[in-house]
């Protein structure tokens, strides 16, 4: 979420931008960017391949840092049982 909200500023652009790229609702991109949703399963969504088109983000690192993320999420969960 930090590399997204750095391009958008970047880019000039905002979370109704990106939400209208990757062709979901500006609350799904909100609860995402402030991780109260966790990123997709990049091999379940090509939301990253939108993404990284408007945000000019090499391929594959969208995926790459989302699983990163999602791994985290779980850890966190799993430790904390």
């Amino acid at each position: 979420s930090l590399l997204i909200r750095q391009r958008l500023s970047e880019l000039d652009l905002d979370q109704k931008d990106l939400a209208e790229a990757a062709r979901v609702t500006e609350s799904d991109i909100s609860q995402r960017l402030t991780r109260k949703k966790p990123p997709p399963a990049p091999p379940r969504t090509d939301i990253y391949d939108k993404i990284r088109a408007l945000l000019r983000i090499p391929s594959g690192e969208l995926a790459r840092l989302a699983e990163l993320e999602r791994r985290r999420e779980l850890e966190k969960r799993i430790g904390t049982q």
